[in-house]
C-alpha cells in the first residue's frame, strides 16, 4: 500500500442566469415575486461561514484518510496544515522538498504499516467475538449477520434499488456515517452499486426489516479503506430497509 497523496484542491463557484422567455404580445406580464430579503451573517457568522468552506472542501478530499491511515498527532496536524496553507497561498515551501526523497517515504510507509498492522489485530478480535456469537450466522463470503426484524415476505434482489435507514461504524464504535445525522431520511441506492455485504445482507430482509451487518474487508473497502475508514477494517451496520423502490 502507498502513502497517501493529496490531490491539488479547486474551488469553484458557478453563477445562474436565468433569460426571460419571449411572451406573446398579448400575453398579461406577470407581477414578478418580491425580492427575497437575506439577512446578513453576523460577524461571528462570517467566520463559521469561512470554516464552514474549509470543512467542506477537506472533508470531500483525501485527507481525512490521511489522517486514518497515518493516525496525526495534534502536533503533525498543525505541520500538515501548514503545508496546506502554503499550497492554498501559493507559496513554496521554505525548504527542498527533493532532499526528503525516500526517507519520507519510508517514514510514512512505516506508519501506514504500523496503524494497518495494529488495526488489523483489533479487527480480528473484534471477528473472533462475533463469531462466538450463536446469534449470529457466518456465510460463504464471510459475511456475519444477525436479523433484528424479518420484515415483509417480499425481499429485494441484488438487481433492486432501495431504500435504507441505517448507521455504520468500525469495530472500536466509531461511528463514520448515519442517516440519522441526515434527519433520519433514508438513502437511495441500488443494491447493485454498493459494498458486496450490502448487496448480500439486504436481501436477507423484507420490507420493514432490521439487520445488522459485520463485514470484513474482503467483502468492503478493501485494502485501501475509503475516507475515514481505515485500510483493511471490519465494518459493522445496522440497516433498516425501508423500501424497494424499484426491482427488475
Amino acid at each position: 500500500m502507498k502513502y497517501p497523496v493529496l490531490a491539488a484542491l479547486a474551488v469553484a463557484v458557478a453563477s445562474l442566469h436565468a433569460a426571460d422567455a419571449p411572451k406573446p404580445a398579448a400575453a398579461a406580464i406577470p407581477t414578478p415575486p418580491p425580492a427575497k430579503i437575506v439577512k446578513p451573517l453576523t460577524p461571528d457568522q462570517i467566520k463559521q461561514a469561512w470554516t464552514m468552506l474549509g470543512f467542506s472542501i477537506a472533508s470531500q478530499s483525501p485527507m481525512p484518510q490521511v489522517n486514518s491511515q497515518l493516525d496525526l498527532t495534534d502536533e503533525e496536524v498543525d505541520l500538515f496544515l501548514a503545508g496546506v496553507r502554503q499550497a492554498l497561498r501559493g507559496e513554496k515551501p521554505k525548504f527542498d522538498p527533493a532532499e526528503l526523497g525516500e526517507g519520507a517515504d519510508a517514514m510514512f510507509q512505516e506508519r501506514v504499516n504500523a496503524k494497518a498492522g495494529k488495526w488489523g489485530k483489533v479487527n480480528d478480535e473484534f471477528l473472533a467475538k462475533v463469531d462466538a456469537d450463536k446469534s449470529v450466522t457466518k456465510t460463504a463470503s464471510g459475511l456475519r449477520y444477525k436479523i433484528l426484524a424479518p420484515g415483509s415476505a417480499v425481499k429485494p434482489t441484488k438487481e433492486s434499488t432501495v431504500k435504507c435507514r441505517y448507521e455504520g461504524k468500525l469495530v472500536d464504535g466509531k461511528v463514520f456515517d448515519s442517516t440519522k445525522t441526515r434527519n433520519n431520511e433514508p438513502t437511495e441506492f441500488p443494491l447493485s452499486g454498493v459494498i458486496p455485504a450490502w448487496t448480500e445482507g439486504v436481501q436477507l430482509i423484507g420490507v420493514g426489516g432490521k439487520i445488522v451487518l459485520y463485514c470484513p474487508p474482503a467483502i468492503a473497502y478493501g485494502e485501501q479503506g475509503q475516507g475515514p475508514i481505515p485500510a483493511k477494517s471490519v465494518l459493522e451496520f445496522e440497516v433498516e430497509l425501508v423500501e424497494i423502490s424499484k426491482a427488475k
